[in-house]
C-alpha cells in the first residue's frame, strides 16, 4: 500500500466506499529534526476507538527502505501527525463530513521488527492519542467536589490538557466531595466514573476518530436518532458506477456474525433483571436493605429481551434479586456534601442492570469503510432472513428478531488494499416479543 494506490476504485472506473487516501503521515523526531513524510512507508495500518477506552490506539506496519529507523533515531514518544479520507462518487448522499478523520498522535512503541533482505526494514509503530503519555506522568492527589461529571470535565481539561473534547455531558445528578487517593488521571475518572449515573443509566468516557472525546450517558445514546440503516441482502437495486449504487453499498453488510452470548443465566448472575442492595451507614448506625426488579426499562428496542413465561422455581425472571448482592458503606457525615459513594444508594442496582444488559446481544458486523461512523452511535441494522430468495416477499423479508437498533460498541479499521470496519454492536432488547408466535407457526398450527 501506498498513499498513490489507496484511492480504490471499482472496474468502471467509479470511486468506491472501500476507497481511502492517506493524505497525511508525518512523523516528528525526537532529535527536533524537519518531520518525516512516512506515507509511501505504510503498508498496514489498524485503528482502534472503543466506548471502554478514552483513547485511540493505531499501529502502522511500516516497510523501511530509506534506514529511517536509525536516522531518525526512533525510540518512542514522537509526535505523529495523520489524516486519513477519501473522495466519494458524485451526487453520493453521503456527508461531505464523513470524508476524513484528522488526528494528532503519539508513537509509544516500536515492534515486531524484521528484516528479510539487505536493503529493507520491518516493524510496527504502535501511536494513541497524546493524553496517554500525560497520563503515565502525572498523579491527582487533591480534593474534589460538585458533580461526578464535573470533577471528570476537570481531569480532562486541567490534568489531561485534552483540547479534542467533543462533548461532556454534564447531567448528573447530586454534589458530591472527596479526595483522590493519589492515582493518575485517567485511573481517577475511571474511579469517578464508575459511580455516575443520569437516570439510572452509566456514563462512558471514550474517544472517536472522527470527532475527540466524549463524556456520555447511556440514555443521552438512546435519545439519538439512528445514524445510519446497514442491509444484510442477497441483492442489489441500482446499477455499479452511480451515485445510488454508491449509497447502497455503502450501508451494506459484508458479514454478520456473534458469539451468541445470549444467557438469561448470565444476565441472572450478573443481576440484570434483579439484585438487592445491603449498606452500612456508618454515621447513623444504621443497616440499609432494598432491591431492583426489571420493569418496563428505558430499553433501545421496544421489547425486553426475556420471557414472561420462563421461571427458576416459582419466580419469573424478573422476581429473582438473589442472584447478585451489592455491598456498599456509606457515611454521610463525613462531609457536608455527600461523599463518592452516595449515587450508589439508590443507583447501582439499576445502573448496573443497565449497564449488563447492553451485553445481552452482542453482534459483530463487517462493512466497507464508513468515516462518519463513532462509537457511542445509535445504528439499525436490516437482516434478511435465512432463507432461499424464492421464498421470500420483500414486504416480509427481513428478521425482525436479529434485526433492529444497536449501540456502536468498538470499530475496528483496517486500512490495507481496502478500508474495511468490523463494528462490535451491542444491545439490550429486542424489536419482537419473545412470547409471540412466528407468523408461519400459526398458520401451521390453524
Amino acid at each position: 500500500m501506498s498513499s498513490t494506490q489507496t484511492d480504490v476504485t471499482n472496474i468502471s472506473g467509479a470511486i468506491t466506499p472501500s476507497s481511502f487516501l492517506i493524505k497525511k503521515a508525518l512523523l516528528y523526531p525526537s532529535n527536533k529534526t524537519e518531520p518525516v513524510d512516512i506515507r509511501d512507508m505504510i503498508l498496514k495500518m489498524d485503528v482502534e476507538e472503543s466506548l471502554s477506552n478514552p483513547f485511540i490506539v493505531i499501529e502502522a506496519f511500516v516497510q523501511d527502505g530509506g534506514n529511517y529507523f536509525s536516522r531518525l533515531r526512533l525510540n518512542g514518544n514522537e509526535k505523529v501527525e495523520l489524516i486519513v479520507g477519501r473522495r466519494k462518487q458524485a451526487d453520493s448522499e453521503a456527508l461531505d463530513e464523513d470524508q476524513k478523520w484528522e488526528m494528532t498522535l503519539t508513537l509509544i512503541d516500536v515492534f515486531q521488527y524484521s528484516r528479510m533482505s539487505a536493503n529493507k526494514q520491518y516493524y510496527t509503530l504502535r501511536m494513541v492519542s497524546p493524553w496517554v503519555v500525560t497520563d503515565a506522568s502525572k498523579l491527582v492527589v487533591n480534593e474534589f467536589e460538585g458533580t461526578m461529571a464535573g470533577a471528570i470535565e476537570k481531569i480532562l481539561r486541567n490534568n489531561l490538557s485534552i483540547e479534542r473534547i467533543e462533548k461532556i455531558n454534564t447531567s448528573s445528578k447530586g454534589s458530591v466531595q472527596g479526595v483522590f487517593p493519589t492515582i493518575s488521571p485517567l485511573k481517577a475518572a475511571s474511579w469517578l466514573l464508575n459511580n455516575c449515573y443520569e437516570e439510572s443509566t452509566p456514563f462512558f468516557l471514550y474517544e472517536t476518530c472522527k470527532k475527540g472525546v466524549y463524556l456520555d450517558s447511556l440514555k443521552s445514546m438512546y435519545d439519538k436518532d439512528v445514524q445510519e440503516t446497514y442491509e444484510l441482502k442477497s441483492f442489489f437495486s441500482n446499477t455499479p458506477g452511480s451515485a445510488e449504487y454508491f449509497d447502497e453499498i455503502r450501508t451494506r453488510i459484508i458479514k454478520f456474525s456473534s458469539p451468541i452470548n445470549y444467557s438469561q443465566f448470565s444476565n441472572i448472575k450478573k443481576g440484570v433483571y434483579g439484585s438487592e442492595f445491603e449498606a452500612i451507614d456508618i454515621f447513623n448506625k444504621k443497616f440499609i436493605q432494598n432491591d431492583y426488579r426489571y420493569s418496563d426499562n428505558t430499553k433501545l428496542n421496544k421489547f425486553q429481551p426475556f420471557s414472561n413465561n420462563d421461571k427458576v422455581g416459582e419466580l419469573n425472571l424478573n422476581q429473582i434479586t438473589q442472584g447478585r448482592t451489592f455491598h456498599v458503606n456509606l457515611n454521610p457525615g463525613a462531609f457536608e456534601q455527600s461523599n463518592i459513594h452516595q449515587p450508589l444508594d439508590n443507583t447501582i442496582m439499576k445502573g448496573e442492570a443497565y449497564y449488563n444488559a447492553m451485553s445481552t446481544n452482542v453482534m459483530k458486523m463487517q462493512i466497507l469503510g464508513n468515516f462518519g461512523l463513532e462509537v457511542g452511535n445509535k445504528i439499525r441494522v436490516d437482516i434478511s432472513k435465512a432463507s432461499s430468495a424464492a421464498a421470500l416477499d420483500e414486504s416480509n423479508m427481513f428478521d425482525k428478531y436479529l434485526g433492529g437498533d444497536y449501540i456502536i460498541q468498538k470499530i475496528e479499521s483496517n486500512f490495507e488494499q481496502k478500508f474495511i470496519q468490523s463494528i462490535t454492536l451491542v444491545r439490550d432488547s429486542v424489536g419482537v416479543d419473545i412470547d409471540s408466535k412466528d407468523p408461519s407457526e400459526v398458520d401451521r398450527n390453524e
